[in-house]
């Protein structure tokens, strides 16, 4: 950080990512029809593959950015630019076995490998904000997002095919808070967001189809009231309306489809809660109702036994919930956290119409085309979620040795649009530990850690479109990390 005045300040940040390491490792035939649970095909020390070289994966990245805070004298400028770079690689054998061998009934080999090359990014947020004591505060500003790259996917059966993206969006934006009295204080905001994206064909085994443009525009806003019911419990609400701008899936190209596209989304939620501060602050205690309704909801239909990947519409998604988070000081050196939401979302669409399963056994409603899956949940959204951490410290010389665990539980989660016996989970939990000093200012922490230390096999994920391959969470891990800061 950078002070060159009272009045300003400038933050430069430089960072750098090189990742070598191994893609997602499918394995073939881990369920069997009519269960979810892992068969004795699974075995975590031990894979059966013909293709993919070993599901290599590669990427490397840097990027930069600038913040830079000027003091008006009651009103604050600050600029935000960013700017990123990118280029990688992975492949995998993606049938998770061999054809003919096994384990299981593999009906063809499948391998595949995709890459981003020459991502560029670029961002510019520029904002105005009142810097003052009154009862009311707001800040404007504007938003600008640039980035171009190309994705280049090799099927294996037919030379890759290589496709251009472009997307650009801007915004400008609003927002003010008005201390109503001494307990209620209001605030509201308006956001208008313009999105454009592109998609060219550079190469292809399989002619060259047409480029697909798609934009859209939309006012987005919220309005939200906070009230001090106490001095140590207050009670919030907030409604809003949100836009995701429309999508383009092209990868389908490379294995002689179309692209497809999937039309803008808007999301219109609600929440009320509170939060607390008990026992002289030792406790904090949140909770929170919500309720949202998304109209022409974005989904990817990955797979089906067509192998494809199209991007879709519902006509609306549906969901509500509760979520409570606490923390609680035991003792000056014990402090535990735990937190619990409930989520239930469902697809809101009598039409609508995915491919299924190559080998599974489908629970919705079978029609010409695929199933029907109105009222389904959406994929991969847990019905409900645990979490627990505990951290005890003990003071030495100007630091401390502490030890910290951390947990989390996760309720039926489906994979798919569809629904099947297969694909999904029911009841993942995982846990971790770490033991370690660190200097009191933060200033540097050494400690050794275990990841997933009860060494639980969880289903993460499945492969449809061949066998009933799926694919876990990562073994127990254990090591020893370094950190530092200026």
């Amino acid at each position: 950080l950078w002070t060159p005045t009272e009045n300003l300040s400038v933050l430069l940040n430089a960072h750098n990512r090189s990742l070598d390491g191994t893609a997602a490792i499918f394995r073939a035939n881990i369920l069997t029809k009519g269960s979810n649970k892992l068969n004795g095909n699974f075995d975590r020390d031990k894979v059966f593959y013909n293709g993919g070289d070993n599901n290599p994966q590669k990427y490397d990245g840097n990027g930069e950015s600038l913040k830079i805070d000027y003091d008006l004298g009651g009103l604050t400028l600050t600029s935000i630019s960013a700017y990123e770079t990118t280029n990688g690689r992975s492949r995998g054998d993606i049938d998770g076995g061999v054809a003919g061998v096994g384990p299981g009934f593999i009906p063809f080999d499948s391998a595949s490998q995709d890459s981003i090359d020459d991502l560029d990014q670029y961002t510019q947020e520029i904002r105005l904000a009142s810097d003052n004591d009154g009862p009311m505060t707001w800040q404007v500003g504007g938003y600008y997002f640039k980035s171009k790259f190309l994705v280049t996917s090799d099927p294996g059966f037919v030379p890759p095919s290589t496709l251009e993206h472009k997307n650009t969006s801007w915004a400008v934006f609003g927002q003010g808070t008005y201390q109503v009295s001494d307990a209620l204080k209001v605030t509201g905001g308006l956001r208008y967001t313009s999105d454009d994206k592109d998609m060219a064909v550079i190469f292809t085994p399989f002619g060259k189809p047409a480029p697909v443009s798609v934009s859209d525009e939309k006012v987005s806003w919220d309005l939200s009231a906070f009230y001090a019911l106490q001095d140590d419990v207050s009670l919030y609400a907030r409604v809003a309306r949100g836009f995701r701008g429309p999508s383009i899936q092209g990868r389908d190209i490379a294995f002689g489809s179309g692209s497809s596209v999937a039309q803008s989304e808007t999301i219109q939620s609600y929440e009320a809660g509170f939060k607390s501060e008990l026992m002289d602050r030792r406790l904090r205690f949140n909770g929170a109702v919500f309720n949202y309704t998304i109209n022409d909801p974005q989904f990817s239909a990955v797979g089906g036994g067509s192998n494809s990947n199209r991007l879709i519409n519902a006509n609306k998604g549906k969901a509500y919930g509760v979520e409570f988070d606490g923390e609680f000081a035991v003792t000056e050196n014990l402090l535990v956290t735990a937190g619990y939401s409930y989520n239930h979302t469902k697809i809101a669409d009598k039409n609508l119409i995915v491919a299924t399963c190559a080998q599974c056994s489908v629970t919705d409603p079978l029609v010409t085309g695929g199933a029907k899956v109105d009222g389904n949940p959406f994929p991969n959204a847990p019905e409900y979620v645990l979490n627990f951490t505990a951290r005890y410290s003990y003071p030495i010389g100007d630091g401390e040795l502490f030890a910290y665990t951390d947990w989390f539980k996760q309720g039926y989660t489906n994979l798919f649009l569809y629904e099947s016996k297969e694909f999904n989970s029911k009841g993942a939990f995982e846990g971790g530990l770490k033991l370690g000093y660190a200097k009191a200012d933060g200033a540097y922490e050494i400690a050794a850690f275990a990841r997933n230390i009860t060494n639980e096999a969880n289903l993460r994920g499945g492969i449809d479109f061949n066998n009933l391959t799926g694919f876990v969470n990562e073994p127990r891990i254990v090591g020893i990390s370094i950190s530092a800061k200026r």
